[in-house]
């Protein structure tokens, strides 16, 4: 019976988790390990382990690494250029049949997790001496680590889905929904046990795999998610668990250069990286490069720009004597100049290549290769910048934000955001003293969006805080008098795509909003 039911694991795996998996995942492929032959060896697991990593790079558009600056396109911060990708999300055409990113983060989850399932079960039975205590534990750690991320974008984006934590069979595979609480309940027991398997060392100290200080900040980020209700009100005893949480992570610091973060060259020794998911051209890599900095897919919208204030702190004005219409980038905030260019992008002192139309002016910078010395003028239509998941900037915002909430503006509230500001190369001064818990509360917003900027969190962000209709209904682009946003509290929640409805053999509900 248990030859019987693994053939049919394997079986499902091939048929729907997509035509070039790993070949650990591959039946009988010429000159590779077969089915009765794979999983017989620790360098089998290590091989699979890696593929559990793999899912992280392998969809065409990124939604879960490189690609995550598209999310910023559903909200204020950039423009989408990708008519069935993102942009319908931003006009609010969103429905059971829409193609793109509500399709494709729903599949693309469900493959993270059933290689995720696959793994931990062949694991679980595996008896080989060859594989110690330890090395079993971290193993298991990482992948719990890699289901819940997965599970926290179906959580944050769809709510009620299906709850799978182990191997499907032909008998099995029709899921129903659960309650959402459920989805997040076994988040939290996936990374209760990932930090208590994984080691307490740095990503520096172990590069490419996770370690507990990514498992306790992934906790932490969907603890400030579940801690406001329905009308943007904070639980108080919500915050003051996840202040709990983010002050566990510990053998972090800030960068001195905060552009070297987005940097391959630099990422491997940069102090502030808590977990990323690595690239390595030529065989692995990804189109940021052309993405972002040729084609635009992700342009900055002036209500995003006109958020960094001038380099001494004030807000920004055009009435101000430090604004200078021919540069408006001259006299900002420095991470506008590293996050963003205006008319032109240059790379030291060579102007690159702009495919894509610039109708605010400004194009995406954060992510482009800074070093040219391959590629003097023109793109490396190859890049491999590991995508940053977690740094310890998002870890000092969440301390702020969960204390501010707790204890109202303390000193450890100011101590967080004004260590952010002072970085070395960005300079900025410390926020005023005196502030109200209120007045904090807005600062702290504020700096999540600039420091974060086009890394996926402001998406989530205005959801959590339930600002987001009030935000993209009275959003205006003046560059682009047609470019209007319509955001129903439906949509707070996406609908399960049609498609996964229609080969669920009725088991599967849509969500009440979109029948």
């Amino acid at each position: 019976m248990v030859m019987k039911k693994a053939k049919y694991y394997l079986l499902l795996i091939l048929a729907v988790v997509m035509s070039g998996c790993d070949d650990f995942l591959e039946k009988n492929p010429p000159s590779k390990p077969s089915e009765n032959t794979f999983w017989k060896q620790k360098s089998d697991l290590d091989m699979a382990l890696t593929a559990c990593y793999g899912t992280m790079t392998k969809f065409d558009h990124g939604y879960f690494s490189f690609g995550m600056p598209q999310w910023d396109s559903f909200v204020d911060n950039c423009r989408s250029v990708e008519e069935g990708i993102t942009f319908d999300v931003f006009q609010g055409n969103i429905d059971p049949s829409t193609a793109g990113i509500i399709q494709d983060v729903y599949k693309g989850a469900y493959v993270g997790i059933t290689r995720m399932n696959l793994f931990l079960y062949q694991l679980d039975k595996y008896e080989n001496t060859d594989l110690s205590e330890s090395e079993r534990n971290f193993s298991k750690g990482q992948v719990l680590f890699l289901r819940a991320f997965y599970y926290s974008f179906l959580y944050r984006c769809y709510g009620d889905v299906p709850l799978i934590v182990e191997p499907l069979d032909l008998e099995t595979q029709y899921q129903p929904k659960v309650e959402a609480a459920k989805i997040l309940e076994q988040i939290y027991t996936d990374l209760n046990d990932a930090i208590n398997l994984l080691p307490d060392n740095t990503y520096l100290e172990l590069p490419g795999r996770v370690t507990k200080g990514a498992a306790l900040a992934l906790k932490t980020r969907m603890m400030l998610y579940d801690a406001y209700n329905t009308d943007g009100k904070a639980d108080v005893e919500k915050m003051r668990n996840a202040l709990s949480v983010a002050e566990q992570i510990k053998g972090y610091r800030l960068c001195d250069d905060f552009e070297s973060i987005f940097q391959g060259s630099a990422q491997e020794t940069n102090p502030e990286i808590i977990f990323s998911t690595k690239y390595l051209a030529p065989n692995n890599w990804h189109k940021s490069d052309l993405w972002f900095g040729a084609w635009l897919r992700c342009a900055p919208l002036t209500n995003f720009v006109e958020e960094f204030e001038f380099k001494d702190g004030t807000p920004f004005s055009k009435e101000s004597d430090l604004y200078n219409p021919e540069n408006p980038v001259e006299n900002r905030d420095p991470r506008l100049d590293m996050s963003a260019f205006y008319l032109q992008l240059k790379i030291g002192d060579v102007e690159q290549p702009v495919t894509g139309d610039l109708p605010t002016k400004y194009g995406l910078k954060k992510f482009v290769t800074r070093d040219k010395t391959q590629y003097p003028i023109g793109y490396n239509t190859r890049s491999d910048q590991d995508w940053v998941h977690f740094r310890y900037a998002e870890v000092l915002l969440a301390i702020a934000e969960a204390e501010n909430e707790v204890n109202g503006p303390t000193q450890k509230v100011y101590n967080a955001i004004n260590s952010i500001r002072a970085r070395k190369g960005v300079d900025m001064p410390p926020l005023p003293t005196g502030l109200s818990q209120a007045q904090m509360r807005e600062k702290i917003r504020h700096e999540r969006r600039i420091e974060l900027a086009f890394e996926g969190h402001r998406y989530f962000d205005l959801k959590r805080w339930r600002i987001i209709g009030e935000i993209m209904n009275n959003f205006d682009e003046p560059t682009l008098p047609l470019y209007k946003s319509v955001f129903e509290d439906r949509f707070y929640l996406w609908p399960i795509p049609q498609s996964e409805i229609d080969k669920n053999n009725g088991v599967l509900v849509q969500n009440p909003n979109y029948k």
